[in-house]
C-alpha cells in the first residue's frame, strides 16, 4: 500500500457574491463560509447567519426605478457546487430594454 496523500485542509469559504447595480458593485464582496452547504440570497435585511446574502441592507443613492423591479426578483439556494466560474444572473427587466 501507498502512503495516503496528505489531505488539505477545506477552504474558509466556497462562494464569494459580488452584487452589481448595472456596472457598479454595490456593498463588500459576500463570502458563504464553507461550513455553509447552500446560500440564500433574497430582498430582505435580516442576514441570520453565514449562509444568508440580504439584498434588502444594500443601498445605492443611484438606483433606478428599473433596478428596483429587478431587486424583487432574486434567486435562493445555491447548492454547494464548488465552482470556480462566476454565476451571474440577468434580469429581463433590465436586458431587454
Amino acid at each position: 500500500l501507498s502512503p495516503a496523500a496528505p489531505s488539505s485542509p477545506a477552504p474558509e469559504y466556497w462562494c464569494s457574491i459580488a452584487y452589481f447595480e448595472m456596472d457598479v458593485q454595490v456593498g463588500e464582496t459576500f463570502k458563504v463560509p464553507s461550513s455553509c452547504p447552500i446560500v440564500t440570497v433574497d430582498g430582505y435585511v435580516d442576514p441570520s447567519g453565514g449562509d444568508r446574502f440580504c439584498l434588502g441592507q444594500l443601498s445605492n443613492v443611484h438606483r433606478t426605478e428599473a433596478i428596483e423591479r429587478a431587486r424583487a426578483t432574486t434567486w435562493t439556494e445555491k447548492p454547494a457546487g464548488r465552482r470556480e466560474t462566476p454565476c451571474t444572473r440577468s434580469t429581463p427587466a433590465l436586458t431587454s430594454r
